[in-house]
């Protein structure tokens, strides 16, 4: 029995590492897309006047014409039930115009988690001739949206939070609001840019979700015993009129998870508030996560540039995987509840690869239904680096750990709708996807790849990049013949930098 018992908790914990991020819960597979100077003393010149300079002003993200959403929740916590209101002002940024808008409703895959009571436009007109599109809603406009022009919605809508484990629902532990609310897809000049949903044998294959950056502004309230309740998102609220106000800018989404029995570990680094939010029974491993994500964000700072978030909050999740949001994390409760106390374990692991996502996620965005690589890959070797900086004598142990003892094969530039299933998928973009970064760094040298993965999240920051954006960047940053290395990793490899 012991030893049943010991193999039991070994294969747990494996689930808990490979599940990584895993995507959302989710049915339907079919893809859809619509389409120094030393200086000498020397006698000081006779100064000549010369024009000032013009300012220039540093552009904005998005032109300045990121979406804005306006929400409003009341939640009553024991009763899992949720009253909100969420206004959207979209603007075409495109040069083609828009005939009719898309909203993503992901409730929609839960049966009866949502109601939509009412659509109007911001002037208040009543909209009934929306139709449903799978878990879409779309609304036909009845004059197109022009270049540059603006329109609001607002919908009225009820949630019945479904009694599961995941990023969307409640247990008794807590409740997850993830992509909550009504969102825009993408859109680009050759229609609204969203992927379905991968389901293979039973098991969801990464995320069919992406967004642009956006503006919200959310006010929470509960219905009863809001004194006992712990929100944790990903920026720190005011408080007024008994509501909690949140503002957050340039996020791809908004997302919450509410506790009664949260335990809270803080910590501060570079000017950013670390917030760990745990049950009573693994505190300690709350404590043990929020310090590693400060060594993660003093490390990764150091290599891709600042991170842009004021917070970044830990949550435990009641639930199997991991998952990553703009300013907010989750990690599996079974990772905390074996936590050991040393570095060669899952929490170490995990936790630098979740917060990593705070750039190439969050930051730096990327199409996860077919280019998931972009962020994956470059999260799991992430992983590789805090290693090598912190436990030197454990990279070996963390590839053969993490990686290799899963003979990881497949090409790096797999969709989510890989055939032969999840573990094929991880193998491939993931571990595959952290050796490709590997051998990356090997070919061009250090110098050369650190210069360019930094330069490779800033040239993006706030945009939704793809492989031509990666592989351009390092076109610039090494005149090495990378032809084998591509074609050993790539389905369709880039074109190798010029030498």
């Amino acid at each position: 029995m012991k030893k049943d018992f010991q193999n039991a908790v070994v294969l747990l914990l494996l689930v808990m590492l490979l599940i990584g991020c895993r995507g959302l819960d989710q049915d339907l597979p079919t893809q859809t897309s619509v389409p120094t100077e030393t200086s000498t003393s020397t006698a000081a010149p006779v100064p000549t006047d010369t024009p000032s300079p013009t300012p220039t002003s540093t552009p904005l993200p998005l032109n300045g014409q990121q979406t804005q959403y306006d929400i409003e929740l009341n939640i009553n916590y024991y009763n899992r039930f949720i009253t909100a209101r969420s206004r959207s002002l979209y603007t075409n940024k495109t040069q083609f115009p828009i005939n009719e808008m898309i909203y993503i409703i992901y409730p929609t895959i839960f049966q009866s988690a949502i109601y939509v009571k009412s659509i109007e436009l911001g002037n208040g007109t009543p909209v009934s001739n929306f139709r449903w599109d799978g878990h879409r809603m779309v609304i036909p406009l009845n004059t197109p949206l022009m270049p540059g022009e603006q329109i609001e919605f607002v919908h009225d809508f009820e949630l019945y939070m479904p009694n599961r484990g995941g990023t969307f629902g409640q247990t008794d532990h807590q409740l997850n609001l993830s992509y909550w609310f009504p969102m825009i897809p993408p859109r680009t000049e050759e229609g609204w840019d969203y992927y379905e949903i991968s389901l293979v044998n039973s098991q969801f294959i990464g995320e069919n979700f992406f967004f642009e950056n956006a503006d919200f502004n959310v006010r929470l309230a509960f219905t009863d015993r809001a004194e006992t309740m712990k929100v944790a998102a990903g920026v720190l609220p005011r408080e007024e009129d008994d509501m909690l106000l949140y503002e957050m800018k340039l996020a791809r989404t908004f997302t919450l998870s509410i506790s009664d029995v949260y335990v809270i570990a803080e910590r501060d680094v570079l000017g950013t508030k670390i917030l760990s939010y745990t049950f009573p029974e693994e505190a300690s491993a709350g404590e043990a996560a929020a310090d590693l994500a400060v060594d993660t964000l003093k490390l990764f700072t150091e290599f891709y540039g600042p991170v842009m978030r004021d917070l970044v909050t830990i949550v435990e999740a009641d639930f199997e995987h991991n998952m990553e949001f703009d300013g907010l994390i989750f990690i599996s409760r079974g990772i905390f509840m074996f936590y050991n106390g040393t570095p060669e374990t899952n929490l170490t692991i995990i936790t630098p690869h979740e917060v990593s996502h705070q750039w190439f996620y969050s930051l730096v965005g990327n199409n996860q239904a077919v280019e998931p690589w972009l962020d994956e890959s470059i999260a799991t070797y992430s992983e590789a680096l805090f290693y090598e900086h912190y436990y030197p004598e454990l990279v070996s142990w963390w590839w053969a750990n993490r990686v290799d003892g899963h003979q990881p094969s497949g090409y790096v530039d797999n969709t989510i709708y890989l055939e032969a299933g999840y573990e094929a998928y991880r193998n491939s973009v993931y571990l595959n996807g952290a050796h490709f970064m590997q051998d990356l760094r090997d070919t061009i040298g250090d110098e050369a790849y650190f210069n360019f993965i930094k330069a490779y999240a800033l040239e993006n920051r706030y945009q939704i990049a793809s492989s031509e954006d990666f592989f351009s960047t390092l076109s610039r940053h090494t005149s090495e013949d990378l032809t084998i290395l591509f074609e050993e990793y790539f389905a369709n490899p880039p074109n190798s930098p010029e030498t």
